[in-house]
Formats: C-alpha cells, structure tokens, sequence
C-alpha cells in the first residue's frame, strides 16, 4: 500500500471511529454499568438507550435481602435527588438533556424493594402449650399420659382466652 493510500485509510478509519462513538454515546446503545455512593451505600446499576434497567439496580446484594431492601432505597433516593439537581443546574446539551431525563424517569418509575427482617417475638404461653401438645401427639415415644396432659394444659389455656 503506497503511503498516501495509507494515510488516507488512518484518517477514514480514525474519523469513522470518531463517529461511530459518538452516536454510540448519544444514542446509548452500549449497557453501561454505573456505581455510586450514596447514603453511604454503594449502588451499582446499568442503563441502556438512556433508561435505567430496574432489574439492574442493586443486582450485587440482591442475596442479602436486607442489604438489597437498603440499597433499593438510597437508589430511589438517589434517582429523585439526581433529577432534582439536574433540573435546577440548567445545564445544556443533548447528553445532559438524556441524563436527566433518564434520572427523571428512574426517581417516578422505580420501585424500591422494601423488607423489615426482625427478630421473631416470643411465642406466647398458649403458642408453647400447642406447640407441645402437638409435639408430643406426634412423638411416637411419648406416653399417652404425658400427651393428655400437655394437650389437657392448651386446651385450657386456650379456654382461658376466650
């Protein structure tokens, strides 16, 4: 290949590179992967074609129920607060257009998962005196004696409540 031949080949394929990255990055055709502290969380989430993929959204922790239910939550917020800034910045451009509208959507759109994972309370009197009973009518080794006498004890208990 002659060297003007060569030239001419570097600046077509460095223009139409060019070219080609800034409709991928106007048009968001490529999934990006965004993490961000927030809340003292760290949320990670992809978009795409400049819409955020809910399913994305704290995927990392999504084993951990109460850690994906925290997570969830800073996202939301940090959606809304994302809008919120950007719509009071008035910045300008195509790309600053398309991240704010994305934020925008994702802070009405996005639902976060919501989970209290606390300790169980303790079973009430009459819950232990059925739990025995039922505990012992299904122990083959247990006497009858001591299986009337726990279900005679709920049975009771029972009557008292009502």
């Amino acid at each position: 290949m002659d060297p003007i031949s060569a030239l001419f080949a570097a600046v077509l394929d460095s223009t139409s590179s060019a070219v080609s990255n800034h409709m991928q990055e106007s048009l968001g055709t490529e999934v990006k992967t965004v993490v961000v502290d927030h809340q003292d969380q760290s949320i990670s989430f992809q978009h795409q074609l400049w819409r955020i993929r809910d399913k994305s959204v704290c995927v990392d922790k999504r084993d951990r129920m109460a850690d994906f239910s925290k997570c969830t939550l800073a996202a939301k917020e940090f959606f809304v607060d994302a809008c919120r800034y950007l719509r009071e910045s008035r910045g300008s451009g195509l790309k600053y257009d398309k991240t704010k509208n994305m934020y925008c959507a994702a802070s009405g759109s996005f639902r976060p998962t919501i989970a209290f994972v606390a300790p169980a309370s303790q079973a009430s009197p009459l819950e232990l005196a059925r739990r025995e009973c039922n505990r012992l009518v299904l122990q083959q080794s247990a006497s009858a004696e001591a299986r009337e006498e726990a279900c005679e004890r709920y049975r009771a208990l029972k009557s008292q409540e009502q």
